[in-house]
């Protein structure tokens, strides 16, 4: 099914929980604020109605985030579930809690995974992070690798106290793993947030070094994004004040409570009664992506 300016929709990011064991200083937690009480959270139940129906709407991929997705104890039963109705299984996590799960996500059916790893030098990594998980998510990388999870993507945000690192990150990388440097997200407001322009690194200058050092330059068709390969593969994100990145965008959002919505940035929260009501669900997602605009 295609949104309004003609983009198929084709991709669904499910966030599983609020709940996170880090307190990443950037975080936006997919746009959903921090509760007082942790609230209720999709269930395997729910999840497997939902993606059931967003297969037959034209949807084969589902991204699973959070907060932290390794938090749910059930993650492994979520992707066994998921893997049925997608053609295509991912999830972002920061990796602290990879490494003994890798395995099982993996016979599950997990065939790709995002993990955050902003700094190769503990210091830098904990003031980041809010905690001293540096070589658990080093080893949670290393253990996906191993469980030929792949590609693996290393996402770096990329602020001023870790811009100088880059080339590290680079060389850090194995075959069959992409290195994504993530524009600083920030409020609506982007520059005007006083936070945003006390972190912010335009990632132009950067852009730029990687055109003259990369072998070959390609294009992903999803947000027409550049892929510098070096190797490893390079992809520089850049979603703020970005109407390209927008017009391609093919996802639609579920938060973790189960509420669909059609940007990370849109408080347009659309609830679903009964997921076990397939129709009610198709009503719901159709509607979400008729609605579906650009943000920027």
């Amino acid at each position: 099914m295609n949104a309004p300016n003609g983009m198929p929709i084709c991709n669904i990011r499910v966030s599983l929980t609020r709940r996170c064991n880090l307190k990443c200083f950037y975080c936006h937690r997919e746009g959903e604020l921090i509760p007082k009480d942790i609230p209720r959270e999709i269930t395997v139940e729910e999840i497997d109605d939902l993606l059931q129906v967003s297969k037959e709407l034209g949807i084969n991929r589902v991204r699973f985030t959070g907060g932290e997705p390794l938090m749910r104890e059930d993650i492994v039963d979520i992707v066994s579930v998921a893997s049925k109705h997608m053609d295509d299984v991912s999830l972002s996590t920061n990796g602290a809690m990879l490494g003994p799960l890798a395995e099982d996500l993996k016979k599950a059916g997990l065939n790709r995974i995002n993990v955050t790893l902003n700094s190769l030098d503990r210091e830098t990594y904990a003031s980041m992070v809010g905690a001293d998980a540096y070589d658990d998510v080093v080893a949670g990388i290393r253990a996906a690798y191993s469980a030929r999870i792949l590609p693996i993507k290393v996402n770096m945000v990329v602020v001023k106290r870790n811009v100088d690192e880059i080339p590290a990150m680079i060389s850090f990388l194995k075959e069959g793993m992409t290195l994504q440097l993530i524009e600083l997200i920030a409020s609506r407001d982007g520059e005007k947030d006083s936070f945003y322009r006390e972190n912010h690194v335009d990632l132009a200058p950067i852009e730029e070094w990687l055109k003259k050092k990369a072998m070959k330059v390609e294009e992903r068709q999803k947000h027409k994004r550049r892929m510098y390969v070096l190797p490893p593969v390079v992809e520089i994100v850049k979603s703020m004040h970005n109407p390209t990145f927008c017009q391609h965008c093919n996802s639609i959002r579920v938060t973790s409570e189960g509420k669909i919505k059609k940007c990370l940035f849109d408080n347009d929260l659309k609830e679903i009664e009964d997921f076990r009501d397939h129709d009610s669900v198709r009503r719901v997602l159709e509607a979400t992506i008729l609605e579906k605009r650009p943000y920027w």
